[in-house]
């Protein structure tokens, strides 16, 4: 098999090229932070910290699905084998460590200055986590584990109080030499500490099912008042782009209280904000979003629990090819969506800054297509302004242009952000953290081009997606008309121009990005051509949906 084909496997080509790129991103932030030159952004970086850590998750996951073809038990061993080659790393640490110990005593001109600090209280900790060890990865004891990580913390705190005590020491003594030599000891046993966190950590991670921290574990078993009986983590084949781990907990023992949730972990600001827009949602229409189980966090990072939903979401039933369920699922989203819109419908005029939002992404656009970028040109007295000039022209004109009313919107209602669960003719909005009240016209926008932009060729299904987007159009249009919505069209040419344009960050396929491209700039060149005349007037061309 060629590595072309080897590599072709549900996208695991198009993972490893954007985590080329996001490093080649921060190698770029990094020069400039060195340089002390302007424009360097620390945000920024964390940002692509978190979708670099995602996507090697998600590689690795794909990687050993590639190489098993993952079945249950496959995965457990692996799972179990990567644990043992973690467990026995950390041995060979703690071997070194000690053998720098033992070193370090040739250095002593008094021996006896060790004394004054005891040091046994550190050997004590790390043979009864030692002693943990063999029965607890062997035989996937997690409270063995447990304490073998609770030994870091007790080694931490013992060394904490000898490093305060040797540097009131070395204000004292003349024996600066073995003040330093022990310290050097002490510090060599607090890393032994870590290699247990590391080892505890490994074997709660194998039985989990999932990479955790000890504070993620005792946090999530709190959250799901697991006195007794364990959890299980199973993978999901969900890729986000905000840099956000995602996946489900099975809860084991009594098959009665057996419960399914999601875990979600990411950058602490997003987490706590998509928290805050559920419960916010909850007030808004219950069940339209999840429950919430349980919130934690550390320094900046969180996680949340969330209520697991059942069904697929809207992009998998398009491709299901299932019309029954197509025609159930977009009928009641129809149905609610506009339900919310009548609901939370305020007087307020608001600007949704399509062409600010295009202009901030657009440098991402060209550093992952440079082909696409064009400047402006001049033939005699005919200029044909760049992109960023017609963003520009546009953008004073979206000024004049306001909703004259504010609903409460998703924020990113692409096609796999809506949940439908048939046995209860539910729907549900996932992942709603830029949730706000502002211009219907932006989820209407998000939800035409999400569509659009399902790389799929096979004619029947196009013809749906195209019908999909016509009939989520005309009543997203009959809305707009009911509620003296005169500038609708105008303003949802700016939301798919910019909808097209910026989704090709996303898309590595050139042919297809260069389509969407084009799309964008052709509704911005109709847009500006209207100019001067009563927007009122003015029609989406629908045209630009059909591939």
């Amino acid at each position: 098999m060629s590595n072309v084909r080897l590599f072709n496997f549900e996208g695991l080509n198009e993972n490893f090229s954007f985590l080329v790129l996001k490093i080649h991103q921060q190698l770029e932030d990094t020069l400039i932070a060195l340089q002390h030159v302007d424009g360097f952004i620390p945000e920024r970086m964390n940002n692509r910290e978190d979708y670099i850590n995602n996507l090697k998750i998600i590689i690795e996951r794909k990687s050993y699905k590639r190489m098993f073809k993952a079945r249950s038990e496959e995965d457990r061993i692996i799972r179990i084998m990567g644990s043992l080659n973690t467990v026995t790393s950390n041995m060979e640490e703690i071997g070194d460590y000690l053998m720098n110990i033992v070193t370090q005593t040739r250095y002593f001109q008094d021996r006896t200055f060790l004394g004054q600090y005891n040091y046994q209280a550190y050997f004590h900790e790390i043979v009864v986590a030692l002693d943990l060890i063999n029965e607890s990865i062997l035989q996937g004891k997690i409270k063995d584990a447990l304490q073998i990580c609770q030994a870091e913390i007790k080694i931490d705190n013992l060394f904490k109080n000898d490093f305060a005590a040797l540097l009131i020491t070395m204000k004292e003594t003349q024996k600066i030499g073995d003040a330093i030599t022990t310290l050097n000891i002490l510090r060599y046993l607090e890393r032994i500490g870590d290699s247990l966190l590391n080892i505890g950590e490994a074997i709660i991670s194998a039985y989990a099912g999932t990479r955790l921290k000890l504070f993620e574990y005792m946090a999530i078993k709190d959250s799901l008042r697991r006195d007794t009986g364990e959890f299980l983590f199973q993978g999901m084949d969900v890729e986000t782009k905000s840099g956000c781990r995602i996946e489900k907990i099975v809860t084991n023992g009594d098959a009665r209280e057996n419960q399914e949730v999601i875990f979600k972990e990411g950058n602490l600001a997003k987490i706590q904000q998509e928290k805050d827009k559920i419960e916010q949602w909850q007030s808004v229409r219950s069940g339209l979003t999840p429950k919430v189980f349980g919130f934690e966090y550390l320094n900046n990072k969180a996680f949340i629990l969330l209520e697991y939903i059942g069904g697929f979401n809207f992009q998998e039933i398009v491709l299901s090819q299932n019309q029954t369920l197509l025609d159930k699922a977009f009928g009641r989203l129809k149905q609610v969506t506009l339900d919310v819109w009548e609901k939370t419908r305020q007087p307020q005029p608001v600007h949704a800054d399509f062409m600010g939002q295009l202009k901030k992404r657009l440098p991402d656009v060209y550093e992952v297509h440079p082909k696409l970028i064009t400047p402006s040109l001049a033939i005699n007295t005919l200029k044909h302004p760049s992109l960023p000039d017609r963003i520009a022209m546009a953008a004073q004109i979206e000024q004049t242009l306001a909703a004259p009313f504010s609903v409460f919107i998703h924020g990113d209602f692409n096609t796999d952000n809506i949940i439908y669960n048939e046995k209860e003719d539910r729907i549900v909005f996932i992942d709603p953290h830029r949730s706000a009240y502002t211009d219907y016209v932006q989820d209407v926008s998000v939800f035409l081009v999400s569509n659009y932009r399902i790389p799929i060729l096979d004619a029947q299904i196009r013809e749906s997606l195209h019908g999909i987007i016509h009939d989520f159009y005309t009543s997203a249009r009959q809305f707009a008309e009911t509620n003296g919505d005169s500038t609708f069209d105008a303003r949802l040419a700016l939301g798919v121009s910019r909808s097209f344009i910026s989704s090709t960050r996303f898309i590595l396929k050139e042919d297809f990005a260069k389509a969407m491209y084009l799309r964008g700039v052709y509704l911005l060149d109709k847009f500006l051509d209207h100019n001067g005349r009563p927007w009122a007037d003015f029609r989406l061309p629908e045209d630009v949906f059909i591939y």
